[in-house]
């Protein structure tokens, strides 16, 4: 027999979903009708460190009729708690179990989330081992000491079967790289899982076997009819039914604390567009030209590339930036090159500074009574025939939906402030 798994109940971490379907199946209990579904599983992966239990992966899995859907969840994302105390997302579980750590996903994302999964290192590498470990060919070496955990990661390049040690080992690692980093890792991980499983020759035996193995090594509020359900319904799905995604944000070190931020209007977008397929505008959809106009010397300084990496962490194209024809604009404008007030909102949003969004013909109007001459020609002749960053190429006006123009009205310091909790 060749069973095609998918990430199933617990996004390809164990097979439980799939396995209780066949198991059933196979003990001769009469076929019933499966309703169809659209769920939501919050799967939490558990780190000790300490005495202290933290979720060290955090993925929010949404079950379609044919596809998989997994939305990794920095663990350092900043949260913040009923009694209005500021902490990270890992620290949900030591503090008031799965519970808490579905409602505030729950509460930042808008979705309910029924059900929760817990896998600890234990059932992490239990399970690995019980389908035979992971093939999984690594780009390059992997080596990794902390002495404060008693953690030596030592992983050779090239094609390998990895078993549940090394794959643990591998899933944790993060070493000198930004979470996000390893969170990208960690999907090529459940990709290869998704196939590994996909490829299963199991019998009856092994099918029981595994299906214990799955009970016994996690923590979840499904029940085994829970368990059957969601595998019946995702049982002919194989590998390439696994779609992936990761939270939008940015990492910040706030009083000392390193902290993954949330762009909570990019979030939204996300959860439209990736879990219920509905078409809008993100952040990544913007492309921007940012001009340093400021006639502040001090609060001039690298301005422009200030802002554009502020931007690109939100999400926005930065097509150039580079100095305004003149450094004295007492204002800040959005010119409004594509004409989309959306796009433009967007951006206003983003910066939360006092922009005038005008439209190129009202900018040149402008410009000719205050300054005498319509400077928006003049940005434009010097865009096109200097090479400016990010490219280090000319440009012209019409690549970019908008040109930002910082004036003597936009606070630097603005960017640095950090943002206010709901």
């Amino acid at each position: 027999m060749r069973s095609r798994l998918s990430l199933a109940v617990v996004a390809a971490v164990f097979a439980l979903g799939a396995l209780s379907v066949y198991w059933y199946y196979r003990e001769g209990e009469p076929s019933r009708a499966v309703q169809p579904t659209e769920e939501h599983i919050l799967v939490l992966g558990l780190d000790e460190f300490e005495g202290q239990r933290r979720t060290d992966t955090i993925l929010l899995v949404r079950v379609e009729e044919d596809e998989v859907k997994v939305l990794s969840i920095p663990r350092d994302l900043r949260v913040k708690y009923e009694d209005g105390s500021v902490h990270k997302l890992n620290a949900a579980y030591q503090d008031g179990g799965p519970e808490l750590s579905r409602r505030l996903v729950s509460e930042l994302l808008g979705v309910e989330i029924p059900w929760h999964v817990v896998v600890d290192y234990r059932g992490f590498i239990t399970l690995i081992d019980a389908i035979g470990g992971l093939p999984l060919t690594l780009e390059e070496p992997i080596y990794y000491e902390d002495t404060k955990q008693d953690l030596v990661i030592d992983l050779p390049a090239g094609p390998q079967v990895l078993t549940g040690e090394q794959a643990l080992l591998y899933w944790r690692y993060r070493g000198e790289e930004s979470d996000l980093a390893r969170i990208r890792r960690q999907q090529g991980f459940l990709k290869a899982l998704a196939q590994r499983l996909s490829e299963l020759e199991l019998g009856p035996s092994e099918i029981r076997g595994l299906i214990r193995t799955a009970f016994e090594s996690v923590q979840t509020n499904l029940s085994l009819v829970d368990a059957l359900r969601l595998g019946d319904h995702l049982r002919t799905l194989g590998p390439e039914a696994l779609k992936t995604a990761v939270l939008p944000g940015y990492a910040k070190v706030i009083d000392g604390t390193s902290y993954f931020l949330v762009e909570p209007v990019e979030a939204a977008a996300l959860v439209e567009e990736f879990f219920y397929e509905r078409e809008v505008t993100t952040n990544r959809d913007v492309r921007v030209i940012v001009l340093n106009g400021h006639p502040d010397e001090v609060k001039r300084m690298g301005l422009a590339r200030r802002v554009s990496e502020h931007l690109e962490a939100q999400g926005f194209q930065i097509v150039a930036y580079w100095n305004a024809d003149a450094l004295d604009y007492p204002n800040s404008y959005l010119i409004n090159v594509s004409g989309s007030e959306e796009k433009a909102q967007r951006l206003v949003a983003s910066l939360k500074a006092p922009l005038k969004v005008v439209p190129p013909e009202a900018f040149s109007q402008e410009t000719q009574a205050a300054f005498g001459e319509d400077r928006l020609a003049k940005i434009a002749q010097i865009l096109a025939n200097t090479a400016v960053p990010p490219q280090e190429r000319g440009v012209e006006l019409t690549e970019a939906d908008a040109v930002l123009i910082l004036g003597g009205d936009f606070d630097p310091d603005a960017l640095l402030a950090i943002p206010e909790l709901p």
